[in-house]
């Protein structure tokens, strides 16, 4: 009986399972269903093989994916067993993030072959599957976007979709993963940002193209990423961070040395001169809007104050400049931390002050009275800006018709959540962090939409006070400061007392058109000296042919995720990780001289390579060797013994036989002991010559580094 019953517990809890997991008919959605297999191999776990560092992290390698869209629009329900109105055979997908790889609900790249319109969005090869995980809304990217957008400048479209995975090729049913946002991937080609091309052949013919086409952000350099290495001078570390950006465009192995060296030479590059401009002409004010596009930096810094994002400034923030044209902030990226969630949910302060570059700007009264003067458009409150395009689109009532629009369909879907905890991982609910998600879905949008209308509050009522006295500590003690920031003579302090008069004085810079002037290819077609692009090719030199500079390709900066956090100190940043270069044009790599690397690279050589093959068969042999004189010895000591025992049979004679093999034993067991510590020494030396594939999170084999002296 008890059998029985038993049996009968396991067939309940085994067609339990099988429901939860199958597809079922009535899972049925209003948002897209995005169905995602793998193909060729199993989506990557945390227990993955890690190469050793410098090297990609095994958990974002990409796997051969098919990705199934069933979308049919006009008011229909999307269900999982439906037909599917789109079947995309062959992409490339693979994890993304940083903390978020360890989070229940991955973030995911998908990868086409070919620019494709993928639900609706622009034509692109790259899309991003953000999972909003922390952000218990699913709202704060999708806000993020439609409120940058409504200024008229580019932010990547989004669109909320349901999810589900295959994450095994052996995997029958596809598993729920939850609702997510799909974005376009921030792209710089046509149909996005849009900046004119720039190329090695282009800049060999004509240097002038090299003053546009290029992008970056301030983050910390992942590894493969390019990053300029700009010489670290005085301008550099006060209002650069002491940092290198991160090149995001063009791609870094595209580009010769003589794109390098133009970006960083404190000659040509619009990056050092700017910042010396900031340095040297605080009193000139004119003179920032050569170098700058004010009225993207103006978006951008209210964009950033109103969202309170834990990344302001300082992570995730790009900017651009086009061919002929100023430097250009944007576009915005990566808000799951920002409008209420985060360190800075109830921040109650500007934050650009702590950030001297921003600081220093907001000290440019050009810059200031647009910033007051765009506020309160975007507002709606600046009534001789009624008739501007932009005027309302930040309102209060604006923001929450596109919060109680963008949330309906997520709260009708979360109502048919089963078990009933929207929350949770169960099909049709939303899959966020059970931690800090409490109360209902309605709550959290309620308490979201309160944080961000109190934070426009406090903006309106102190947004005139961005004019002020200047002084070392508000605008960093460098270079000659004016007294105030009204206006171009910097003693009136007149935009003390009647602000508006001051800030509706500027006129707001229209937002960038792309260039329009001709394309590398039509200056490389048109130049006498060419009749097509091989003959252009023969005639570059190495200086104008693309090339890997490994002081630009970065090694990473790793943290291990098993050790709270601990990064390894032993690997440089750049150069394969172990070397060094000098600052600005023409740079190449010092390598270290503790282990064996391959110059210029300085990447280090692994077991593969001959030279270590034969150290390890040296290694081997010397310890087959030892094995072969301890058998020898242990021979003779047998031989002796018994050769003892015929000659002489008495009780003395048989103690001092047995004394003798105890003491050749001992003497083994030390010789034993001392070869088995020696070999491990050895090894150890050798460790850093050897590959040695590691489950991800140990530190035991690959992650030990020994001293690098000469790095």
């Amino acid at each position: 009986m008890r059998i029985y019953s038993l049996l009968t517990l396991l067939a309940s809890l085994q067609a339990a399972l099988a429901q939860q997991t199958a597809p079922n008919h009535e899972e049925c959605y209003e948002m897209p269903v995005v169905i995602v297999s793998a193909l060729d191999r199993s989506f990557p776990d945390p227990t993955c093989n890690q190469l050793r560092y410098p090297a990609d992290d095994c958990l974002k390698d990409a796997v051969q994916t098919r990705v199934e869209v069933i979308d049919n629009g006009d008011g229909k329900l999307n269900c999982i067993n439906g037909e599917r109105t789109a079947v995309f055979e062959h992409s490339k997908s693979n994890y993304r993030g940083q903390t978020s790889l360890f989070f229940a609900k991955h973030q995911f790249n998908i990868k086409f072959p070919e620019d494709t319109s993928f639900l609706g969005m622009v034509e692109n090869k790259a899309f991003v599957m953000n999972g909003p995980f922390l952000d218990c809304t699913l709202l704060r990217n999708h806000l993020a976007h439609w409120l940058y957008r409504s200024t008229g400048r580019y932010s990547v479209k989004t669109r909320h979709t349901v999810v589900y995975m295959r994450t095994d090729p052996a995997q029958e049913n596809p598993q729920y993963s939850g609702i997510f946002l799909l974005l376009e991937k921030p792209t710089y080609d046509k149909n996005h940002v849009n900046l004119a091309s720039i190329d090695a052949t282009c800049a060999a013919r004509n240097p002038k193209v090299m003053n546009g086409g290029w992008a970056w952000s301030n983050d910390p350099p992942s590894y493969g990423s390019y990053s300029p290495n700009m010489v670290i001078d005085q301008y550099q570390n006060e209002f650069g961070m002491g940092e290198r950006p991160v090149l995001a465009h063009p791609s870094g192995s595209s580009l010769s040395q003589q794109m390098r060296d133009y970006f960083v030479n404190t000659e040509t590059g619009f990056l050092p001169q700017m910042y010396r401009v900031l340095w040297n002409n605080m009193t000139a004010p004119l003179e920032l809007q050569k170098h700058l596009d004010l009225g993207s930096f103006a978006d951008y810094l209210l964009h950033t104050e109103m969202s309170l994002n834990v990344d302001a400034y300082r992570r995730s923030t790009f900017f651009f400049k086009d061919r002929d044209q100023p430097i250009n902030a944007g576009p915005v990226w990566d808000f799951n931390l920002a409008y209420g969630n985060g360190a800075r949910r109830h921040f109650k302060d500007w934050i650009y002050p702590q950030y001297t570059y921003w600081k220093r700007l907001m000290c440019h009264s050009q810059l200031a009275s647009l910033v007051i003067q765009r506020w309160k458009t975007l507002r709606g409150t600046n009534m001789q800006k009624a008739d501007d395009p932009v005027f309302g689109v930040w309102s209060d009532e604006a923001i929450s018709k596109f919060l109680d629009a963008s949330s309906a369909p997520v709260h009708r879907q979360l109502s048919k959540c089963r078990g009933g905890d929207w929350r949770s991982d169960v099909v049709q609910c939303a899959v966020v962090d059970l931690k800090t998600c409490n109360g209902t879905y309605a709550d959290q949008v309620t308490e979201m939409r309160e944080s961000i209308l109190d934070r426009a509050q406090w903006m309106d009522e102190r947004i005139e006070q961005l004019y002020k006295p200047l002084d070392a500590k508000t605008c960093s003690g460098v270079g000659d400061l004016p007294k105030f920031n009204c206006g171009l003579d910097g003693n009136d302090d007149g935009c003390l007392k009647n602000a508006e008069k001051y800030y509706n004085a500027v006129t707001f810079p229209p937002v960038r058109k792309p260039y329009t002037g001709p394309s590398c290819e039509e200056i490389v077609a048109n130049n006498a000296d060419t009749t097509n692009g091989e003959e252009m090719a023969a005639q570059m030199t190495p200086y104008q042919k693309p090339s890997v500079d490994y002081c630009w390709r970065s090694a990473g900066s790793y943290v291990y995720p098993q050790q709270k956090g601990v990064k390894d100190k032993t690997l440089t940043p750049f150069c394969s990780g172990y070397g060094s270069c000098a600052q600005g044009p023409g740079a190449t790599c010092n390598c270290s001289a503790a282990i064996q690397v391959e110059h210029p690279s300085c990447r280090r050589i692994d077991a593969e390579n001959e030279h270590y093959k034969r150290e390890q068969q040296r290694i081997a042999a010397a310890a087959a060797a030892a094995v072969k004189t301890s058998t020898v010895v242990d021979t003779q000591t047998e031989s002796s013994e018994k050769e003892g025992v015929l000659n002489n049979g008495s009780p003395v004679s048989d103690t001092m036989a047995v004394l003798a093999a105890a003491g050749a034993g001992v003497v083994l067991l030390v010789l034993g002991t001392w070869l088995v510590k020696e070999h491990g020494r050895r090894r150890r030396r050798q460790r850093l010559s050897e590959y040695t594939p590691v489950r991800y999170g140990s530190v035991e084999h690959a992650r030990i580094f020994a001293s690098q002296a000469n790095v």
